[in-house]
């Protein structure tokens, strides 16, 4: 008798988690929100780099990893701009809504570019590891499971841009933090095998009543690691003036 109350109860039990969070919240995107975050700022540091695996995901991110003086800065809605530099040279680019600007003032670069049809070519905050507003407001997406994933059990979801269904982003999110563990970004064609590049974030901390990641490991599509950064003076709504994103 007692066996067969348990075999009835566990599966009971297991509706309910996280302090009462039923478990079907924890399986939409909109539970996973982070809707206290209004601005981030910080610094970036690397930890380590390898040029040949990040050339295998492309040349930017060459670039990026070779930058100095790395800084980043987010504000909702969708705005968010990173800098760095290449000696004297100070390298921008800022996406605000659905345009971005690459900048490069001492060579006299200044490019914008519509990303109307092609919003994966800008930065989010899903590049932090967070899910905001503004990101929901670009993409759907759908649950799959619950898996284990960096010691947590996360929801996993197979999410994509409403304007740009490929390529398809998978992203495991822990449902005790709200942020994202992984992040998988696949090809845009059907027929290539494996993923374009992943994203491994962790050593997430509670600042400002927000909880953000402040580790991010990348890795190629042969899922070799090919650099990670941490994030260094983080700073959360702070009220960052607007024409930090204007151009």
């Amino acid at each position: 008798m007692i066996r067969r109350i348990t075999h009835w109860l566990i599966p009971m039990l297991a509706v309910v988690t996280l302090a009462g969070t039923p478990a079907h919240a924890q399986q939409t995107l909109d539970f996973y929100v982070q809707r206290n975050l209004r601005d981030l700022q910080s610094s970036a540091a690397v930890i380590s780099k390898d040029d040949r695996e990040l050339a295998k995901i492309g040349r930017d991110f060459v670039e990026a990893y070779n930058l100095q003086k790395r800084e980043f800065f987010l504000k909702e809605p969708g705005c968010v701009r990173m800098q760095g530099k290449k000696g004297v040279v100070t390298v921008r680019f800022i996406t605000n809504g659905n345009r971005k600007l690459t900048e490069v003032s001492s060579l006299h670069i200044h490019s914008v570019k519509d990303l109307t049809q092609a919003p994966d070519e800008g930065e989010t905050a899903l590049d932090f590891g967070l899910i905001t507003p503004s990101v929901l407001e670009k993409m759907d997406g759908r649950f799959l499971r619950m898996e284990p994933r960096g010691g947590k059990n996360c929801a996993v979801f197979e999410m994509w841009f409403r304007a740009q269904p490929r390529p398809k982003h998978t992203v495991w999110l822990d449902p005790a933090t709200k942020t994202v563990v992984d992040h998988i970004e696949h090809h845009r064609g059907r027929r290539r095998p494996g993923f374009k590049k992943r994203f491994a974030f962790s050593e997430v901390r509670q600042i400002g009543g927000v909880n953000v990641p402040a580790r991010v490991d990348i890795y190629n599509g042969e899922n070799q690691l090919a650099g990670s950064s941490r994030y260094e003076n983080i700073r959360v709504n702070v009220g960052l003036d607007d024409k930090l994103f204007q151009f």
